[in-house]
């Protein structure tokens, strides 16, 4: 199995209680969405296992979980920090002016003069709509909106992203 054909869903956080339950955040839409992936996966030493949950609650606004690996608090501290993953393929199909963020992640970010601004760090959303967070040599990290006024392209195959930004935001 490899990374490509893996998304990652969420990350442990601290362990909850003595029986080894656990917290997690997920990244999924909602914990609903969380729970019919069914397969889920965890990369321990370069290798992917195989990630199983006997339980998936919330608990005011925290999410627990009690996994067969963990069965006291000592065994969820060892998977504090690690990230679950699950299948790709477990994901609906998108539509051709969409993209999931962790293919986004990586690409080149190019001006329409083809100049490299710079590589996809992260997206991120504050509230106002998705920005592409960039990382840039020798500046600081900084955000072009995503939206039809900014964005020109995006090239999956070619880990190509083609930007406009408006006028002073790279000044």
């Amino acid at each position: 199995m490899e990374i490509k054909d893996l998304v990652h869903v969420g990350t442990f956080g601290q362990p909850q209680g003595l029986k080894g339950d656990i917290k997690i955040n997920i990244f999924t839409s909602s914990l609903e969405s969380f729970k019919i992936l069914n397969k889920y996966f965890i990369k321990i030493e370069d290798e992917f296992s195989d990630l199983f949950f006997k339980s998936i609650k919330k608990v005011g606004k925290k999410n627990i979980a009690s996994i067969d690996q963990s069965k006291n608090r000592d065994e969820a501290l060892t998977f504090r920090g690690k990230d679950i993953f699950t299948l790709r393929k477990n994901f609906p199909e998108i539509k051709s002016d969409e993209h999931y963020i962790i293919d986004l992640i990586g690409c080149n970010v190019v001006d329409k003069k083809d100049q490299i601004l710079g590589i996809v760090d992260d997206i991120k959303n504050f509230g106002a709509g998705d920005l592409i967070e960039i990382k840039s040599t020798g500046k600081d990290n900084f955000y072009i909106p995503m939206n039809k006024e900014n964005l020109i392209s995006v090239d999956i195959e070619k880990r190509n992203i083609v930007v406009d930004p408006i006028l002073g935001l790279l000044d």
